[in-house]
């Protein structure tokens, strides 16, 4: 989900795109698309841009809790199935459990997943590598801890957290491997690495090997549909937030591009959702 990534950058590089043209910029945003080195800047981007009250970042699943009126509403309840996983995997985990999300964002769906919760049934850590989401999150919920740091190395002691969320982000990590050894590193015995992120079907079966490989029993639920679903009832709203905030020469040269990020109805991202050539997988693995 890196498109939105150049939104942020190309609020920076504005002047350069009037003096080079459109179609150059988009050439030179791609490039650092791909450089992994250069995520950590990018999305320090994003996440400085003012997105209102957007404070989730996923592609949803629907349906959605009804008595859930936030605008993420769809975003937030990705997270309270993550919550229901759990509840089914290890439903006697003690209140007070120490729980990792790493690659937080803006905080809304660690918000969403610890209110389903319930009080008091998580110690709750959020980390991320882009400094100015971290800012956002220790700002809005001064109660919680922030912190600034890398997937690929979890500034924590081994066996630090019971519970270990990531949610739709670690197909942007370098090294999905890496990080899946990590996770297992910080987590105790007993642990469980509640999980999700979208997989294509040319890649079908690598996802599960690395988490193998890393050491990790589980089972993949594929929850495509309901995913596709969330996608067309929240494009209104998605079209919306691009309009109203995302910077004015993202939305000049990179129409499409944020459209497909944002995977609205019609776009190629949502008819690869739709037609299957991308499948969205949830899982809650465990040490084996």
């Amino acid at each position: 989900m890196s498109s939105w990534l150049w939104a942020g950058f190309v609020s920076s590089v504005a002047a350069l795109s009037l003096a080079i043209g459109g179609v150059a910029v988009k050439r030179r945003l791609r490039r650092l698309r791909d450089d992994h080195r250069l995520r950590p800047a990018l999305w320090n981007r994003f996440y400085a841009v003012d997105w209102g009250d957007t404070a989730t970042n996923n592609y949803g699943f629907a349906p959605a809790d009804p008595a859930d009126t936030a605008p993420d509403r769809f975003q937030r309840q990705l997270y309270r199935e993550m919550l229901a996983l759990l509840s089914r995997t290890n439903p006697r985990l003690p209140d007070g459990a120490r729980l990792l999300e790493v690659s937080c964002g803006r905080g809304g769906g660690l918000d969403s997943f610890l209110a389903a919760a319930g009080p008091d049934r998580f110690r709750a850590t959020g980390l991320d590598v882009a400094e100015s989401a971290v800012r956002f999150c220790a700002e809005r919920w001064a109660d919680r801890e922030f912190v600034c740091g890398c997937a690929m190395a979890l500034p924590f002691a081994d066996r630090s957290f019971d519970v270990v969320l990531n949610v739709e982000a670690s197909n942007d990590y370098p090294d999905r491997r890496r990080f899946f050894a990590e996770v297992r590193r910080v987590l105790r015995p007993g642990g469980i690495f509640l999980y999700a992120d979208t997989e294509k079907a040319a890649n079908q079966g690598r996802m599960a090997r690395d988490l193998s490989d890393a050491g990790f029993a589980f089972d993949l639920a594929d929850i495509t549909g309901h995913v596709v679903e969330a996608c067309r009832l929240d494009t209104p709203r998605r079209r919306a937030v691009i309009a109203a905030r995302a910077p004015l020469p993202a939305r000049l040269l990179l129409r499409r591009e944020l459209a497909n990020y944002a995977a609205v109805e019609g776009s190629a991202k949502f008819e690869r959702f739709r037609t299957r050539e991308r499948r969205y997988l949830m899982a809650a693995a465990v040490p084996a």
